[in-house]
């Protein structure tokens, strides 16, 4: 019934805490108003097959949202999570990377955003897809990251631009002397970090001690419908 809504959580760069991305998630409004997250709605549509068709929405309409943006001149990104199920739909992704393609002045605002596991296990076919994006200019985000004992000169080579990793996870390296040698792993590899899930400023303060480049999390504002939060 088209009640896919783009929500909407801000991005900043630390410490500035200046807002320079939004990340974008979905959300489904019932007839009478009400709002279900995706704990909520996932299980039911996943059984009746429409995950691909949500995610399908939720990438088109972070299209239409940096169009809007850069009518306004708001020079800021936004990253789109794409799931294993967009992945596969391998007529709607070629379809959609062409349309990168033909609109390549999005790539300075529009990240598509992959679990670590997704980006590493892609199938050749994605793979050729994506490396056309990043030939026309495009980069790429993974979330999801549990192991910082990552490669980031293999992450380069799959054209991502950024990493993102969670407050406690990140926490736990610098205690135990891993932050810094991931992060200049990242700096060597052209890659920036997002440390996502700050709730609190004390949080935010024993980060800020190991160069973290953005932040995300609920200290810097909840997801919001998109006309509200931009």
């Amino acid at each position: 019934a088209d009640r896919v809504e783009l929500y909407l959580q801000p991005v900043v760069s630390l410490p500035q805490r200046r807002r320079r991305f939004f990340e974008c998630y979905s959300r489904v409004r019932m007839a009478d108003g009400t709002v279900l997250m995706p704990s909520q709605y996932l299980d039911v549509a996943a059984r009746e097959g429409l995950i691909a068709a949500i995610d399908n929405l939720l990438l088109l309409r972070c299209v239409q949202l940096v169009r809007k943006s850069q009518q306004r001149h708001f020079d800021v990104g936004f990253f789109c999570h794409v799931s294993p199920h967009t992945l596969e739909d391998g007529g709607f992704f070629a379809d959609f990377v062409e349309f990168l393609l033909e609109n390549n002045d999005l790539a300075n605002h529009l990240f598509l955003e992959f679990a670590y596991a997704d980006a590493e296990g892609r199938t050749e076919a994605v793979g050729a897809l994506l490396d056309r994006l990043a030939a026309a200019g495009f980069r790429f985000s993974v979330d999801q990251v549990t192991n910082l004992d990552f490669d980031p000169k293999k992450l380069r080579d799959l054209h991502i631009g950024f990493v993102k990793i969670d407050a406690a996870t990140a926490l736990r390296a610098a205690e135990s002397g891993g932050m810094y040698a991931m992060k200049s792993g990242l700096v060597r590899a052209g890659i920036e970090l997002i440390v996502e899930k700050i709730e609190s400023e004390a949080m935010l303060l024993d980060l800020l001690d190991h160069d973290v480049d953005y932040g995300q999390g609920y200290l810097f504002g909840p997801p919001r419908a998109a006309r509200q939060a931009a």
